[in-house]
């Protein structure tokens, strides 16, 4: 069986991303503090791991072979994911939450839990009020996690886990 944090490891290196310059690891090892918060199962987790591999339609072809290995179960909660998380990557398609689709698996709302806090913990640190489009991300954000049921005080306990690991 594939570990799936060696694989998303290996996958990102050492890359950072253009703005902050974070490394991107970083998206996942703090996804993972706040899936392990929350109760998350190794399904969910390693599903994390897997969820930049295939995300963006320009790299599910090209990195489609990287999941030979790779548990079924695992491979679908990453494509549900994947299913539900991009019917709602533009900040008009979460201007209501009560529109927002989450789809049936609690693995896969896990799986955004840890995706939306973490970049909204980002966003707010490296990019907010700076941004051209920064209220209609804060929103964004803030329309997700309501959507999920995560409130203002669970978001600051999740972010206070993350600061404090640093």
């Amino acid at each position: 069986m594939i570990d799936c944090y060696e694989l998303i490891s290996s996958y990102y290196g050492d890359t950072r991303a253009r703005r902050s310059g974070v490394l991107y690891m970083n998206h996942i090892n703090e996804g993972l503090v706040i899936l392990d918060d929350i109760g998350a199962s190794t399904c969910a987790k390693d599903a994390y791991c897997l969820h930049p591999i295939l995300q963006e339609d320009s790299s599910l072809d090209r990195n489609i072979r990287l999941m030979e290995g790779i548990d079924t179960r695992v491979l679908l909660t990453t494509m549900e994911y994947r299913n539900v998380a991009n019917r709602g990557l533009s900040c008009y398609q979460v201007d209501n939450p009560d529109h927002i689709y989450l789809g049936p698996l609690i693995d896969v709302h896990h799986l955004i839990i840890a995706d939306k806090v973490q970049n909204r913990k980002d966003f707010e640190k490296y990019h907010l009020g700076r941004h051209e489009k920064s209220a209609e991300l804060d929103r964004y954000f803030r329309n997700w996690l309501r959507a999920l049921g995560v409130t203002e005080a669970k978001y600051g306990q999740l972010v206070g886990l993350l600061e404090y690991r640093q």
